[in-house]
This record gives structure tokens, C-alpha cells and sequence, in this order.
């Protein structure tokens, strides 16, 4: 029997097909989407903040609980002392509909600036997909 495979929602530099393979995680399909009530933060690494009228842009994905071990267990240790933990999510397809996911946060990363090349993987990415140019400039501004 294959594993299940759940929806969960990238937002920072596991938005590059390039960060994906380079953890080991084999291509995919994703799907742009985003989440509405929170604000993208990149200081040192992208996290989430509640943000009211925020949106946050990002992909769609079908992993595995175990892909999502490597990704937030093992993978990010490589770059971050923050640790990520699942909340359930409404997700906004680009079509509009309406999905539920896992969207992983960090409540103790301590604040740093972001590393520029950091930044560069998160915007090369988002650029592919399409996503609006004021959230790209936004992205941008957290360059040091």
C-alpha cells in the first residue's frame, strides 16, 4: 500500500523545485495558491504572522508524512534552529476553490535578518509562478 499523501502548503524557499530536490524529494506537480489572514515574514527565514487583511502566496503539494519528516525534521536543520509545526488551513486555489492543508509555522524562530541569497531562491521561485508583483516587491524588501 503507498503511503497517503496529505495537502500542505509551501510558502518560503520550499517553493523551489530546486530546494525540493536537493532534500531529496522527487518533482511533483504543485499547484500557486495562498492563505488570507497572515503576512509572509522573512527575518531570518520565511515564517507566517497572523495579519488580518494579509495574504500569502505559495504552492499547493500532495506529500507524504514521511516526505514532510525529511522536509521540517531533518532538511531545515541544515539552515534554520527554528522549529516548524503543522496547522490546518483553509488554501485558495488560483481557480478560487477552497482546500484544506497543512501549513507549517515556526513559533520560536528569533528574529535575524535574512540571508540575500536566502531571499533570492524564495523570489526566483515565486517569480515562476506568477505571483503578483507587489508580493514580489515585498518578498524583495526583506533583502539586507
Amino acid at each position: 500500500m503507498a503511503d497517503r499523501k496529505v495537502q500542505v502548503f509551501f510558502y518560503g524557499s520550499f517553493i523551489s523545485l530546486k530546494v525540493l530536490e536537493e532534500a531529496g524529494l522527487k518533482k511533483r506537480p504543485f499547484a500557486p495558491a495562498c492563505v488570507h489572514g497572515y503576512e509572509l515574514v522573512i527575518q531570518p527565514h520565511a515564517n507566517l504572522v497572523e495579519g488580518g487583511d494579509g495574504v500569502v502566496y505559495g504552492i499547493l503539494a500532495n506529500m507524504t508524512h514521511a516526505e514532510l519528516d525529511i522536509l521540517y525534521n531533518t532538511h531545515i536543520k541544515n539552515f534554520a534552529s527554528a522549529t516548524y509545526r503543522p496547522e490546518a488551513m483553509m488554501v485558495f486555489t488560483r481557480g478560487g476553490k477552497m482546500v484544506p492543508a497543512l501549513v507549517y509555522i515556526s513559533s520560536d524562530m528569533k528574529p535575524g535578518f535574512a540571508d540575500n541569497e536566502y531571499v533570492d531562491k524564495v523570489l526566483k521561485a515565486a517569480t515562476s509562478y506568477g505571483f503578483p508583483k507587489w508580493y514580489l516587491e515585498r518578498i524583495e524588501a526583506f533583502k539586507s
